[in-house]
């Protein structure tokens, strides 16, 4: 298939690619870590101001250059250039596979028994890989009526489910409050591996990068901070003791056209889980042309994309991916591809100016 060269982004197009892929996230799995609603939401703030200061290397230099972060590492030096694509492209195989596992191990295990896991991986994958070839232009305008659809239903979900508030989760009696403050902040922070392509893609955004990373910041925390607050009145202490609490509120929503919105629930979760699994497919497609100069056949991209979801269906066949499911990743994996990368091709790059200059 060949791809649509029109990798453009406007800054709301880019968030809003970021919001569909973190809202997958917290449709699937967000656990409060054991503290209480108000902690962690407390927590959720001072993750997304800590992933702004991160986000400021990038920012500042794709601005300066207008051009993607890989770009600028092989416009400063082959090698560099060679070694941050292929930092991302390794980050991005691991995306791919804990993305496609996440879906077919939730999916099987939380939301549906009667759906076959193979089948359903298959269809999701070939919708990705068929939407991960377009250009980024295409994702983003996808990305905007999928958001529009996760908020309606959103919406609907809070205003249904608000029956009888339980107020008693919000309050900061907690034993040890730096510790449960600072394990909240780590928990909530590698839930965001969706940054990652952020810095990738900012180099497509025609207009503004710092205002597309406020943008998303601030999106993204007003989005988690409402659900949250809304699933802790509905849920009271079940909030905390579930890891999927999205996931049982819309199952205690009701109205008069609809008495449950648990298949509506599985309808969005399924929509956002293509449009994530896409964004990752097409940052890794990108990533293998730059490391090959272009020359990469269309098979030999798809055979990268591919393998970690094969890798995915193995371990999914033997029942060993509720332990992947809920691995807690170092936070420094993070922290390495979306602060200290960036960073580091920046002062490679002023480095080298210096010496030439």
């Amino acid at each position: 298939m060949k791809q649509i060269m029109n990798n453009t982004l406007s800054p709301l197009q880019l968030a809003v690619l970021m919001l569909c892929a973190r809202c997958f996230s917290m449709m699937t799995y967000f656990p409060f870590t054991g503290s209480n609603a108000l902690l962690f939401m407390i927590a959720i703030a001072i993750s997304a101001a800590l992933q702004g200061i991160l986000l400021i290397p990038a920012a500042v230099l794709c601005s300066r250059r207008d051009k993607g972060l890989c770009e600028i590492a092989f416009c400063t030096s082959r090698a560099l250039g060679l070694l941050v694509s292929g930092a991302f492209l390794l980050y991005f195989i691991w995306d791919i596979f804990i993305t496609t596992g996440t879906f077919a191990y939730f999916m099987d295990s939380y939301f549906s028994n009667q759906i076959a896991r193979l089948p359903a991986v298959i269809c999701a994958g070939g919708a990705a890989l068929y939407l991960g070839g377009m250009s980024s232009s295409v994702l983003g305008k996808c990305a905007g009526i999928f958001f529009c659809i996760f908020a309606f239903f959103a919406g609907i979900l809070v205003l249904s489910a608000i029956t009888y508030p339980d107020t008693a989760n919000f309050h900061l009696a907690q034993r040890d409050i730096p510790n449960a403050l600072a394990n909240d902040i780590k928990g909530e922070f590698i839930r965001n591996r969706e940054l990652v392509m952020l810095v990738f893609l900012l180099g497509d955004v025609k207009g503004s990068k710092p205002k597309s990373v406020f943008c998303y910041l601030a999106l993204k925390l007003v989005i988690l901070e409402v659900l949250l607050g809304f699933a802790a009145l509905v849920l009271g202490e079940f909030a905390l003791a579930t890891d999927t609490p999205f996931f049982y509120l819309s199952c205690l929503s009701n109205s008069s056209v609809v008495e449950r919105y648990d298949a509506g629930f599985m309808s969005v979760w399924t929509v956002l889980a293509v449009v994530r699994l896409a964004a990752v497919l097409h940052c890794c497609a990108r990533c293998v042309r730059l490391l090959t100069g272009g020359r990469a056949k269309g098979a030999a991209v798809y055979a990268v994309q591919i393998i970690p979801a094969a890798a995915t269906l193995y371990l999914l066949s033997k029942r060993r991916w509720k332990g992947l499911a809920y691995l807690n990743e170092s936070p420094w994996l993070l922290v390495c591809a979306v602060g200290l990368i960036p960073l580091a091709v920046m002062l490679v790059k002023k480095r080298r100016g210096k010496v030439e200059d």
